[in-house]
């Protein structure tokens, strides 16, 4: 072979390699490697956005996440692949374990951990939508937007499970529809699309934990001409129980009576643990870990070790109370990320005083 034609043959080899790696559409050239979440951002940088400021994006280097009551700075491997995920498409969707990834911890829960099918991106859309002209050709995919994506991570601690047991389902209520809302954006000639924000608000946002109950007091007659503060809560608005997901969160019902001049009533059983020191009366929905004595606890009080409020479920807490003494009564509910948390770390998601008549 004469050397011009191995050097033509030789070139045509070299444009097919090339095209290989870069594939060309208005002018961008996106690279084959899918190893970084690094490379969406030049595309993406509204999602980029909205993700880095996520605790998705946080769930390798959050303190509470690296405190030595939690995964003790990763020591315990077991809550690596959770919080460092491997490509789900890859390693399985549906409940079974996501395994971990080796590369770019840091980056927690990133894009490729939803998007990236081996050596394809997966997306939302379908071919009229346009998506098939992103520069990443995206493969329309609607397990992208199922549970099953979610269940890998989340129903470790069942979640999942928990929302396949409620209302939800039936009602064509899914995870993205509280977790990944709706927000318009901006294609490259200047029209708009539907898509859904990528900032994932769940325990850390408060608007979202204000979604989650309802609360609403009767006063009922009592004993010995007494009288009853009744405090309803329900989870109303949360597809799964509340507070969800980790052992370590906490949901701290508070009421204070106060005397007709102004004084507080101390609480009525006595002292307190750390995190648990203010009000007359309490109540604690939790799912405590396998080795505390809450759940004994828990079991003796309310005849269930786990007092997570289930979705749809209205729990009642009674506080008797002498109307001749008590006049009013502050009324708290506060969301803590550890059970520990002193009253006024945590996010206090309702707080109201009623006049007790």
């Amino acid at each position: 072979m004469k050397r011009g034609a191995r050097l033509a043959i030789g070139l045509l080899l070299a444009i097919g390699f090339v095209g290989a790696l870069f594939s060309l559409r208005g002018g961008t050239a996106v690279p084959a490697d899918l190893s970084s979440s690094t490379s969406c951002r030049a595309c993406h940088a509204d999602v980029w956005d909205e993700w880095a400021s996520s605790w998705h994006a946080q769930s390798f280097t959050d303190p509470l996440v690296l405190a030595k009551e939690q995964s003790d700075n990763f020591r315990k491997q077991e809550c690596i692949p959770c919080h460092a995920p491997a490509p789900v498409f890859e390693s399985g969707l549906g409940k079974e374990r996501v395994i971990e990834r080796f590369s770019e911890r840091e980056l927690g829960v990133d894009c490729l951990s939803c998007h990236r099918n081996y050596g394809t991106i997966v997306g939302p859309g379908t071919p009229s939508s346009g998506a098939a002209n992103a520069p990443c050709a995206p493969i329309a995919d609607a397990r992208l937007a199922s549970p099953a994506l979610c269940a890998p991570c989340h129903n470790q601690h069942l979640t999942v499970d928990e929302w396949e047991a409620s209302s939800y389902p039936k009602a064509g209520v899914t995870c993205l529809d509280c977790h990944m809302q709706p927000v318009e954006r901006t294609n490259g000639d200047g029209t708009t699309r539907r898509g859904r924000s990528h900032r994932f608000p769940g325990g850390h946002d408060l608007e979202t934990l204000h979604k989650a109950f309802t609360l609403r007091t009767e006063i009922q007659e009592g004993a010995n001409g007494g009288k009853v503060l009744v405090v309803l809560l329900t989870n109303s608005g949360a597809g799964h129980n509340f507070p969800a997901d980790a052992r370590h969160r906490a949901l701290d019902l508070v009421v204070t009576l106060q005397q007709h001049d102004g004084i507080e009533l101390p609480p009525r059983d006595g002292g307190r643990g750390y995190g648990r020191e203010r009000g007359t009366a309490r109540r604690r929905f939790r799912n405590p870990y396998r080795e505390e004595t809450e759940r004994l606890t828990n079991k003796e009080q309310f005849g269930r070790e786990n007092t997570q409020l289930i979705a749809g479920e209205t729990v009642a807490f009674e506080v008797p109370f002498d109307p001749a003494a008590v006049a009013r009564a502050r009324i708290e509910l506060i969301y803590k990320l550890t059970p520990i948390q002193l009253d006024d770390e945590g996010a206090r998601i309702h707080d109201a005083a009623i006049e007790l008549r």
